[in-house]
């Protein structure tokens, strides 16, 4: 028996050649898994980043420029980053604010893998020429060596940008009404962006005057809302005036805003004015003392306490017996302008064989605007000769009865 050498098959030999080169895969892989996990477990050399989204941005002239900028912390443990603005042009309001509420800072935390936030403001002043200016923007980790230096270049224009973010229409902007009433107009406000936006409420008014916003239908006040995307909400705007607001149309300015959106609507309010008189005498009493038979002058005064004038002004009275005069000097006043003050002479005769006590006088300043009454109380006394008179009137009547008494007494 012939023994020879062991024959290999060609499969076994191909299965053999995988093995090995799948494992030698294998190992490569794991090593590359390995040298990334070390990797990862190094700390990265910046501590943060400062994104600017835009760097080149065009505003009006006397328009706010609003941009989101985001701080990201590459740790784990949190990062303060200090935020310092240079370049600034003179009279620019330029700063770094957070986002809601809105108030400037000087420096923001992020926590550990996190990310923050704030929003880039720049108020640029209407008279600024147009042209480029360039914003310095530094960020520096206040306890690292990583800084961010960048420059943000702000195209300034003689034609306001228009945002079209926001829009606030009103259906009737003009309204009218008498000084010191309130007025109630509806402004229909629309967010036309495809993000929710908190939008704040402000208005300029003539002084003295005050706004409040509310639902259309709900007595809530409120002076910020939230609007779902593209969507919309009518607003309420009451209006109050002062009683002593001048005769005249007045305009008054809604504003809604939301970071970088803003719009304004201009409404009208149209006062009529209002006539309030005022009456009584110069003494400041509604009272007075005269003597039967003798004209008596007094002095008194009207006012106009309203906004409007008052014309054609005359004077009525109801006296306690036709018998009575009572007149005054000048008898009409064809205008009494607002915060004008006009005396005049109401003389009293009260007849001569008036019985001495208080009489009541109703005075009645009438105009086709306004009228104005009050009660006047006279004490009338009687002349001397007349008193002396009664005095012997009285003391015959008692003689009278006295001799009466002793007349029947003797009876």
């Amino acid at each position: 028996m012939r023994i020879g050498a062991p024959r290999v098959r060609p499969q076994m030999f191909f299965y053999v050649l995988a093995f090995v080169f799948l494992s030698s895969v294998g190992l490569m892989s794991n090593g590359k898994a390995a040298e990334k996990m070390e990797q990862d477990a190094t700390p990265s050399k910046e501590s943060f980043n400062l994104i600017l989204p835009f760097q080149n941005l065009t505003v009006g002239q006397g328009q706010e420029v609003t941009m989101d900028t985001e701080v990201v912390n590459r740790r784990k443990d949190p990062v303060e980053v200090d935020l310092t603005l240079g370049a600034i042009p003179k009279g620019w309001e330029v700063n770094f604010s957070s986002r809601y509420p809105s108030f400037p800072i000087r420096s923001v935390m992020v926590q550990g893998e996190k990310s923050t936030t704030i929003e880039f403001k720049a108020k640029v002043p209407e008279n600024t020429k147009p042209g480029k200016y360039q914003i310095k923007v530094t960020a520096k980790d206040e306890a690292g060596p990583t800084e961010y230096v960048d420059t943000i270049n702000l195209n300034v224009t003689s034609r306001k940008v228009e945002t079209g973010g926001l829009r606030l229409t009103s259906q009737y902007p003009v309204l009218t009404a008498p000084s010191g009433q309130t007025l109630k107009f509806t402004v229909d406000l629309r967010n036309e962006t495809n993000k929710p936006l908190p939008v704040s409420l402000t208005a300029q008014t003539p002084p003295g005057w005050s706004v409040r916003f509310k639902p259309q239908f709900g007595d809530t006040q409120y002076s910020s809302i939230l609007l779902k995307e593209n969507g919309s909400e009518t607003v309420a705007v009451e209006i109050d005036t002062p009683a002593t607001a001048e005769a005249k149309e007045q305009p008054v300015t809604i504003m809604a805003r939301s970071g970088g959106y803003e719009a304004s609507a201009n409404l009208k309010v149209s006062l009529k004015g209002t006539q309030d008189l005022k009456m009584g005498s110069l003494a400041g009493t509604l009272n007075t003392s005269v003597t039967a038979g003798k004209l008596a002058p007094i002095d008194f005064v009207v006012a106009n306490a309203g906004t409007a004038p008052i014309r054609n002004l005359a004077f009525i009275t109801k006296k306690p017996s036709d018998k009575w005069t009572v007149e005054f000097k000048p008898g009409k006043i064809d205008a009494l302008n607002p915060g004008e003050v006009r005396e005049i002479k109401m003389e009293i005769l009260a007849p001569e064989r008036t019985i001495a006590g208080d009489y009541l006088l109703n005075l009645t300043a009438n105009s086709p605007e306004v009228n104005r009454s009050v009660e006047f109380r006279v004490t009338v006394s009687t002349p001397t000769v007349w008193g002396w008179v009664g005095f012997g009137i009285v003391a015959l009547v008692v003689l009278g009865l006295v001799i009466v008494f002793f007349r029947l007494g003797r009876r």
